[in-house]
């Protein structure tokens, strides 16, 4: 046979060998095709659109917070944040490396940055670097060619006219948490939002977070703008009006400062809040950019305790602030009669123990007037063994809401402490414990021991012995307005009233008259609360000087000073209470500061009152007049 001829066996051979490896090719082709098309179809029709169309979210700018006058206490300016978009960039971490050179940032601590923020949607943008300054932001575009993927979006932040004033009052505002994403109350956030994290930010974060807005954009490979799509525009957030008065604010901050301590200032006839101040202060700007490890360490030292707000969240023994419903609860209740007469040698011998007055010579005979000018404590050991400690917690507790939240805000808040019998019993666990003995009622009722209370309610209680026995819930939000000054919600003008602390009128008399007698005698222990003679304004108070030990050491410690006032005498218009930790007495350190707020409320010169010349003690027209009320307990 010769070689060009072929043998069928041969040819068949090579035909089935061309068959199947022309099958074989078509599979492979068909199943690259499936896997192409089917199974990452998705992806890679994603990859197409993003090359063409990225939707980029407008975050909204929240609304403003303004003080009850309509004057700007938080508003809204640019803040540029820096971000990478992960799939722009063939070495993510070669680009973040490159911007820590470029921002002088720990590369390590941006990765992590970028990284925490969990699964997102391919394009999105990961933040890494928050409200940066102008000059950053120009070596970053400067070095853009070594930064793919790394883009600045120009975003709306808080900023702060008036500083870190009232700062415990509106808050601050921060990333979302990842704990918050996973709540159903965050729901519609993103990782990278900012939220309120305290304060009003935080109660009213519905009305002021606002809806973001989103544009779809026409990128190029390098995900470079070449052209806009569409875009839904963003919703600004509703503005808070406040009850706050902006300078009564001042007032109080500027009066506290350099120490620690709070002041609440409060309309005793409608119970809305005209200042809320709490000392030492923090920035709320400082959380609108990154936050060192220093500076964390710095707000969370728990010898400042700068985040905490100390006149809903620091309980504290009210000290002579006290007396006033112990007095109250003695005239309502008959056992003890205003002309009735306690002498006071310096102090009271009870059982084995003796109790001293804080005037360790003595006031001498006094009666309830001279026993509240001049914060007699023997006079008021009298009384309140005559009460007996759940009379005492049945006024102070039931009546005047100390003891109680006043529900001012929805963040956590201090309820104190106001004891009974049925109050030890509860809170000891050893039997021996339980029992309450006559001598711990002496403490209570000149406000020390047991007792603890807030500033807001102490406010909120002195209002109801000068308003005419009105428990009121403190408010402190006026109204929720639109952008386009529609009023949303309207808080009522009429006062919420919680409860009555009837008090008999005389009784109410004389103590207004004998609170009038510690700012305006010579013998008074608040006279630095007076406003200039030249105002007309009278001032009415009483002084409190709270003995307190560390907890650490059970160590006395300086007297935390109080003073608890209210102006003019005759028809009070606002409520003050200072407070100044460790500040020493109460006429010293926490009147003048009550002074200061309630010259800036009347609108006169804040100047220091020379004592008044001792004069004959004024008596309201009750006293002489009212017969003696029965004795028994």
């Amino acid at each position: 046979m010769s070689r060009f001829e072929r043998s069928p066996v041969n040819i068949t051979f090579r035909i089935w060998c061309s068959f199947a490896v022309a099958l074989i090719s078509v599979g492979v082709l068909v199943a690259r095709l499936w896997y192409l098309q089917i199974e990452q179809g998705a992806a890679f029709r994603d990859r197409s659109e993003n090359n063409r169309l990225r939707t980029l979210y407008v975050p909204a700018a929240r609304g403003l917070i303004l003080d009850r006058h309509g004057e700007v206490l938080v508003r809204n300016r640019p803040s540029f944040n820096v971000e990478l978009v992960v799939e722009d960039s063939p070495d993510p971490a070669q680009s973040i490396a490159e911007l820590a050179e470029i921002t002088g940032e720990d590369p390590a601590e941006l990765q992590a940055r970028a990284g925490k923020q969990g699964k997102r949607r391919r394009y999105e943008p990961r933040l890494i670097l928050r409200d940066v300054p102008r000059d950053l932001v120009a070596r970053i575009s400067a070095q853009k060619h070594r930064l793919p993927g790394v883009a600045i979006s120009v975003v709306p932040t808080r900023d702060y006219p008036h500083g870190g004033m009232s700062a415990h009052v509106f808050g601050y505002i921060r990333e979302v948490s990842g704990d918050q994403l996973k709540s159903p109350l965050f729901s519609g956030y993103l990782p990278g939002d900012t939220v309120g994290q305290y304060g009003v930010e935080a109660d009213l974060e519905r009305y002021l977070r606002g809806e973001r807005g989103a544009r779809t954009v026409i990128v190029n490979a390098r995900g470079s703008k070449i052209g806009e799509a569409f875009a839904s525009p963003e919703k600004p957030g509703a503005d808070i009006v406040l009850t706050i008065d902006r300078k009564v604010q001042a007032a109080a901050d500027e009066a506290l400062a350099g120490k620690h301590g709070a002041v609440v200032a409060m309309d005793p006839a409608t119970g809305e809040i005209l200042a809320l101040a709490s000392a030492p202060q923090f920035s709320p700007a400082a959380f609108t950019s990154e936050m060192s490890k220093e500076a964390w360490a710095a707000l969370v030292d728990p010898k400042e305790n700068r985040l905490s707000n100390r006149a809903l969240q620091g309980a504290f023994p009210p000290g002579s602030v006290f007396k006033i419903f112990v007095a109250a609860a003695a005239l309502n209740e008959g056992v003890v009669s205003p002309a009735e007469k306690v002498w006071c040698p310096g102090h009271y011998q009870f059982g084995k123990r003796s109790f001293k007055c804080h005037k360790h010579s003595g006031h001498g005979s006094v009666n309830m007037f001279d026993a509240i000018v001049q914060s007699c404590d023997v006079y008021f050991y009298v009384i309140g063994q005559r009460l007996g400690v759940d009379r005492i917690f049945h006024y102070a507790h039931d009546l005047f809401g100390l003891g109680q939240p006043t529900r001012l805000t929805e963040g956590d808040e201090n309820a104190g402490v106001m004891p009974s019998t049925k109050w030890k019993e509860s809170y000891f666990r050893r039997e021996e414990d339980k029992k309450w003995y006559p001598g711990e009622t002496l403490s209570v009722a000149i406000g020390q021991g047991a007792v603890s209370t807030t500033p807001v309610q102490l406010a909120r209680a002195l209002a109801a012995v000068v308003n005419g026995g009105k428990l009121l819930k403190p408010r402190l939000v006026k109204r929720v307005v639109a952008g386009d000054g529609r009023v949303i919600e309207e808080f009522p003008a009429e006062p919420e009233v919680i409860g009555a602390a009837a008090i008999e009128p005389e009784a109410a008399k004389l103590l207004e008259g004998a609170m009038v007698g510690v700012v305006a005698e010579a013998r008074g222990t608040g006279h630095r609360a007076a406003l200039p003679k030249a105002s007309g304004i009278q001032v009415g108070g009483k002084t409190g000087t709270a003995q307190v030990a560390s907890r650490e050491s059970g160590v006395k410690e300086e007297d935390h000073a109080w003073f608890a006032g209210y102006a003019p005498a005759e028809s009070p218009r606002i409520v003050v209470v200072a407070l100044v930790e460790n500040g020493g007495h109460g006429g010293v350190a926490a009147a003048p500061i009550a002074r200061k707020v309630m010259a800036a409320f009347f609108g006169v010169a804040d100047e220091d009152s020379p004592p008044p010349v001792a004069a004959k003690p004024r008596r309201p027209a009750a006293v002489a007049a009212r017969a003696p009320l029965s004795r028994e307990g």
